[in-house]
């Protein structure tokens, strides 16, 4: 394209009109944004008050009283006679036909706020438009609001139609308003009487999760009766049988020969074992129910009897049933009650191998509520004959080891010796090495460490942990010194097939434009002078330059487009979703917060208290500390009084050992991990086992969130009403924030100009970059220092990558890692998903106030992107994988991982143009406007739209930032770029790992406070 000097100045004084435009729009805004937040303060100031006294309201504040009412009543419950009141005032039967017309509205936005206004009127006219719309609607996140909004008006007549609108709904629309309805109380269980005789799996599942909630004689016998009727119910079973001769078969010696398990499998399905034929087989048993959903229901049951009705499983017939599951339920059920038979019943179940986990676990139980009852354990232990009966009732005494310990005085010491001995020999030592730590009886402890004395030169495993944990007093005792954990040097393997495919790529990235000087000058190349060639040469590479930052330039402008679109679409979801809507009962899904410390002494402290204090229904928070060398871990245990427990967790993702597991039951949100170093991913990992929530949030241990940042981002599973395997949110630099305790006081920029600069990087790369990619639903990373994942999907494609699980391999860049993972499992399942991004929830983290760090930092993130896209190099440009494949891969292989490839190179022949004098005026402005001018727009752009709707820094920040974002593309964003080319070069070096940022922390000493009980500041919305 031959453009003109004048077409060019024209490009010029656009965009710089455009940026004149956003800094005067960015500064209007934040006014605009602080009037509304003050006049909307003043509005339900007075709307408080109203029933006080005569308030004068203009007809500007009775047109916006409807809305305010509705932000009021998320705090506020009124008394009915002042509910009328205002709605009387507002004009509500002169609104009420408008939100009928707009509940037929093709816009979804628009219907579900006519639902939620309804919802305000709660009169007979509303409460049938919404059952009229409800039934007729085919979205479900809009379906779900109708819902939601027929559950506030809390007439019981809406029961019969929220339970029928469950009729071939997917299932993520039942489990939210089974919910709904069993939020009615025990008028739900009397209108669902005439639902008892129903077959419909989706109304009886409703009637199962009512019953969870609305404890009642006749919802319990109906789970009873539909227990009962699961045996005898055969649904649809095919049974591959493998080759009789595997069996030395005899046509009647086949069924001698099936296993205990698949008889038991038989007979659950009304299968008898005489129906079994030998001619290479298959077997097929007519039933209705080819995906088993019956037998997920039947357990659903099980449950809700065994957490709801204390006793029901405890009878022979569950005790014996059929299904494994149910008969697990059914037994640890038994410690629900304090008789002594009940102990006996578990210590005989401790033998089957089907149910001895849950025996176990239900004979803690009991234990643990009635201690009483030990003895009666203590004598079956010595009563056993068998040995795995006699570890089995060890392991289960091994939680009680205080009270044997402090037996140790009494008659009967022997006895109780040898218990202490047996547990020593499992390896269930945990409690006894806490117990010496904070005993105090001098004669106590020399009985335990005389025991302890004579095992430990033979068990190395007690050995360690004593060396580790015991003060060096008791140590001295045992003779034996205080262990040091080893450090552990992760060597990671070189790759010499990516190695050699990036030297491919280097060559590739040296070449291009050469041969493309070659093809446009082939006729003529070996006339002309070389002088003259290469003076051609460069200036053409400038011209090839200019266009290739103009084409780099104009996706980014168009990200920034679609970053805008996805701002204003999420903010309209997010003001339709109340909090009261937000914290019913499974309206958003449970999640574990697992954060992963290593060396974060400093401000570990900080973390955790902002942690503890978020907005959210229903979450707990792992924190693993990753074998740290400071006192990470005794600053925890210090700080919240944690004490070492035997914690029982399936290690479903291999990881480093763990060493110990540290809880309060004050504090039963907080679980604290020990385990062997063994990097980021793998501390998620351990973290994934032990979570028991059904989503989980990795963090940094370093970082800060928001008090309601984990609401916005879960809510966004509400948002399309198809699975969100992951979702995620900003993280922006705490350098210049004032924190307090875990309180985030202000925000502010940093003083250090690094950190300043990486503040508007952030903005461009969250507000650019990964809004842009969600609102099409491409997003390939979500940080790892803020995202949300779906833990069962996790898992079953191998956690975090790491060598110890099955791909057997490290990574230096796992955020994004996972979610290509992620992706590519959904892709190739073919399952809808949407990879969520919430624009309003905010991690806070320190970043690198040093170049060196800084450096550092950038390499090994060039070098974990380079890592990401080899190994996933079968998705690039593979259209089975739809945008992710075609647009999301190939965008960061060609402009992210080669791109600065090619930047260096251009910034190269700019300045020998330069000095050569070979830069016309048209070529230096064209390069002006397609670098420069361009990535000032982009910059100043993600300013505006990180404070569109929130209002983050003040006026002069807000100006320093703007002022940044025009600096820092004369000089930083080209040094950034030669920072990933030397992270190029180094991917093709031996590996080098992550490498650890030194934290200064970001607020007073954890220790020197009292403990807070305030949750953290949040920015003010417009």
């Amino acid at each position: 394209m031959n453009l003109q000097i004048e077409q060019i100045l024209v490009a010029a004084a656009f965009l710089l009109w455009l940026d004149i435009f956003i800094v005067i729009r960015t500064l209007y805004n934040k006014t605009h944004l602080q009037l509304n937040a003050n006049r909307r303060a003043q509005e339900l100031a007075e709307l408080a008050h109203l029933f006080e006294a005569n308030t004068d309201w203009d007809k500007k504040k009775v047109r916006r009283l409807f809305t305010n009412y509705l932000q009021l009543k998320q705090s506020i419950d009124l008394p009915e006679k002042e509910r009328m009141r205002i709605l009387n005032l507002a004009g509500a039967d002169r609104i009420e036909p408008q939100l009928n017309r707009q509940i037929r509205s093709p816009s979804r936005y628009k219907r579900m706020e006519a639902a939620l206004k309804l919802a305000l009127i709660s009169n007979d006219s509303a409460r049938l438009t919404l059952q009229k719309a409800l039934l007729r609607e085919k979205d479900y996140p809009v379906r779900l609001f109708f819902a939601n909004a027929l559950a506030d008006i809390k007439d019981p007549r809406c029961i019969a139609v929220l339970a029928e609108s469950l009729l071939g709904a997917h299932r993520w629309y039942r489990d939210k308003t089974n919910m709904l309805i069993a939020s009615f109380g025990m008028a739900s269980s009397d209108y669902l009487r005439g639902y008892l005789w129903r077959t419909e799996s989706e109304i009886q599942e409703m009637l199962i999760d009512v019953a969870g909630q609305c404890v009642c004689e006749n919802l319990k016998q109906y789970l009873d009766d539909f227990l009962h009727r699961g045996q005898s119910e055969i649904g649809k079973l095919t049974l591959s049988v493998k080759d009789c001769s595997e069996h030395s078969c005899a046509y009647c010696a086949y069924g001698r020969k099936l296993t205990e398990d698949l008889r038991r499998h038989c007979r659950y399905h009304g299968i008898v074992e005489s129906n079994f034929k030998c001619s290479h087989y298959r077997f097929m048993v007519t039933t209705k129910d080819p995906a088993n959903n019956h037998h997920r229901l039947m357990v659903k049951a099980a449950e809700t009897l065994a957490r709801h009705y204390l006793d029901s499983l405890n009878n022979q017939y569950y005790l014996e049933f059929l299904d494994r599951e149910i008969r697990n339920l059914a037994v640890k059920s038994l410690s629900n009650s304090n008789k002594g038979e009940n102990v006996y019943k578990l210590i005989h179940y401790l033998s089957d191998d089907e149910v001895s986990q849950s025996a176990r676990q239900g004979l803690s139980l009991i234990l643990t509520a009635h201690p009483r009852l030990i003895p009666l354990v203590v004598d079956e232990f010595f009563k056993a004959s068998d040995k795995r009966l006699k570890q089995h009732l060890a392991e289960v005494l091994a939680g009680r080891i205080e009270y044997f310990i402090y037996k140790l005085g009494g008659k009967d010491r022997e006895r109780y010796e040898l218990i202490i001995q047996e547990v020593i020999s499992l390896g269930k030592f945990s409690q006894i090495i806490e117990f010496l730590k904070i005993n105090k009886d001098i004669e106590i402890e020399n009985a335990v460490l005389k025991i302890i004395r004579d095992d430990i030169t033979q068990n190395e495993a007690l050995a360690r942990e004593c060396g580790l944990y015991l003060p060096d007093r008791i140590l001295e005792k045992l003779g034996i010194s205080r262990q040091v954990p080893p450090i552990v040097k992760r060597q990671e393997k070189m790759d010499w097939k990516m190695v050699r495919g990036l030297y491919v790529i280097l060559f590739f990235a040296l070449a291009f434009f050469p041969f493309l000087y070659i093809v446009r000058y082939s006729d003529r190349i070996w006339s002309i002078p070389f002088i003259s060639q290469l003076k051609t040469f460069v200036v053409d590479f400038n011209y090839d330059f200019a266009w290739y930052s103009l084409t780099v330039n104009a996706i980014y402008l168009v990200l920034l487009a679609l970053s805008a679109m996805q701002v204003t679409i999420a903010t309209r979801l997010w003001n339709l979703k109340t909090m009261s809507m937000l914290f019913k009962p499974r309206m958003l899904p449970s999640v574990s917060i697992v954060a992963p410390a290593y060396n974060e002494e400093k401000t570990i402290i900080e973390s955790a208290n902002s942690l503890l204090n978020l907005k959210y229904p229903d979450y707990e928070l792992v924190i693993v500390n990753d074998g740290s060398r400071d006192n990470t871990l005794n600053t925890l245990i210090t700080y919240y009084d944690l004490k070492r427990t035997e914690y029982h967790f399936q290690q479903r993702l291999k990881t480093k050992m763990v060493r110990a597991i540290y809880t309060n039951p004050l504090l039963p949100r907080l679980i604290v991990v020990d385990k062997e170093n063994g990097g980021k991913a793998d501390s998620l990992n351990a973290g994934i086992n032990i979570a028991s929530k059904e989503y989980f949030c990795g963090i940094d241990a370093d970082s800060l969130l928001e008090p309601d940042s984990l609401l916005k981002v879960a809510a966004l599973s509400l948002d399309h009403g198809i699975e969100t395997p992951a979702m995620g949110g900003n993280v922006f630099p705490i350098n210049g924030c004032e924190v307090d305790r875990g309180k985030l006081m202000s925000i502010g920029l940093a003083k250090n100009n690094l950190a300043k600069l990486q503040t508007i990087e952030y903005l461009r790369a969250f507000m650019c970059g990964r809004l842009g990619w969600a609102q099409i639903n491409s997003l390939l990373i979500i940080s790892g220092a803020f995202g949300l994942f779906r833990r069962e999907r996790i898992i079953s494609i191998g956690g975090y990558l790491t060598s110890s699980e099955r791909y057997q391999k490290d990574t230096v860049g796992e955020d994004m890692e996972l979610i290509v993972r992620i992706s590519r499992l959904m892709r190739e399942k073919k399952l809808k998903y949407r990879i969520g991004y919430a624009y309003n929830a905010n991690c806070w983290t320190e970043v690198p106030e040093d170049m060196k760090t800084l450096k550092r930092q950038r390499d090994r993130w060039h070098r974990g992107l380079i890592d990401i896209i080899f190994f996933h190099r079968k998705v690039i440009f593979n259209p089975s994988y739809g945008k992710m494949g075609l647009l999301g891969m190939p965008y960061y292989l060609i402009f992210e991982m080669i791109g600065p490839l090619f930047e260096i190179q251009g910034y190269i022949m700019v300045f020998l143009a330069a000095i050569f004098g070979l830069i016309s005026t048209k070529l230096a402005l064209l390069l002006f406007v397609s670098s420069i001018l361009m990535g000032i727009l982009i910059s100043m752009g993600s300013v505006l739209i990180a404070e569109r709707q929130l209002y983050y820094f003040n006026y002069r920040d807000t100006l320093k930032m703007l002022l940044i974002a025009f600096i820092e593309n004369f000089g930083p964003r080209q040094m950034f770029s030669i920072w990933r080319v030397l992270g190029f070069l180094n991917a093709m070096k031996k590996p080098t790992g992550w490498g650890k940022m030194e934290r200064k922390g970001f607020g007073p000493a954890a220790g020197a406070a009292e403990k807070p009980a305030q949750p953290p500041a949040e920015p003010k919305k417009g």
